[in-house]
């Protein structure tokens, strides 16, 4: 089995932080294991956690007709391309079988608002991470993070 460090380690969002960071944030995480057809979020439910892709593919539907298939080890389903102001935006599809690292959604804001150099590398790095998957959910607008999440 894959330890959660490992996943975190593939991941563009988690993998330029230093060891340190990588020790303090991977308690946060828990696995979960999934089934084809499993569904993990519903558009319109209250947003309780933000996702990591171990293994498996997932498909990511917007109300809005867009979608995203994410299948890459260490993709990270989380901020604009899931939730808006608390709720979830996307339904989250299991498409085969697979296993995803969970973390709760309040953690994780409260984690990129620290003002430490971590926090700073994670926010760039799914800026780059949504620029390449799902450049149509970026918010362009000045807002605050965690209200918008």
């Amino acid at each position: 089995m894959v330890s959660i460090a490992a996943v975190l380690k593939k991941s563009i969002i988690f993998n330029s932080l230093e060891e340190t960071d990588l020790q303090r944030i991977t308690p946060m995480f828990e696995k979960r294991e999934l089934h084809t057809g499993d569904i993990i979020t519903t558009a319109g439910n209250t947003a309780q956690h933000f996702f990591i892709l171990e293994k498996g593919t997932l498909l990511l539907a917007m109300e809005d007709d867009k979608s995203v298939v994410l299948d890459s080890p260490g993709d990270f389903i989380a901020m604009e391309l899931l939730s808006d102001r608390g709720m979830y935006k996307t339904t989250i599809t299991a498409l085969e079988d697979g296993v995803v690292l969970i973390i709760p959604r309040e953690l994780f804001l409260d984690l990129i608002q620290e003002d430490t150099p971590g926090a700073a590398a994670i926010m760039q790095a799914w800026q780059r991470f949504l620029d390449q998957t799902a450049a149509f959910a970026k918010n362009i607008e000045d807002i605050d993070i965690p209200a918008i999440f």
